[in-house]
């Protein structure tokens, strides 16, 4: 596994504010987030992890309010796994 490191990872715009990807600086994507319900202004993420990382062989996804909140319960995932705070 190589190391990334958070600086060099950033949030892409792929749908008008609507799908977010958070990707390495190889353009590899690690996260996504995406509204998943207009009315209650629910965001979706998804952190693609390694298989060590997976439970039961999926992986680790949820829903929240923000989209802010999203980015950064991603983030935070992430930062405990496979990307390094330089």
């Amino acid at each position: 596994m190589n190391v990334r490191y958070f600086d060099e990872c950033k949030w892409n715009d792929v749908a008008d504010g609507l799908i977010f990807e958070f990707v390495d600086d190889s353009g590899q994507k690690l996260a996504e987030v995406a509204l998943r319900n207009a009315e209650s202004k629910l965001w979706k993420f998804e952190v693609f992890v390694p298989e060590q990382y997976q439970l039961d062989g999926t992986h680790p996804a949820g829903a929240v309010y923000t989209c802010a909140a999203a980015k950064r319960v991603a983030e935070t995932i992430l930062l405990n796994t496979i990307v390094v705070r330089s």
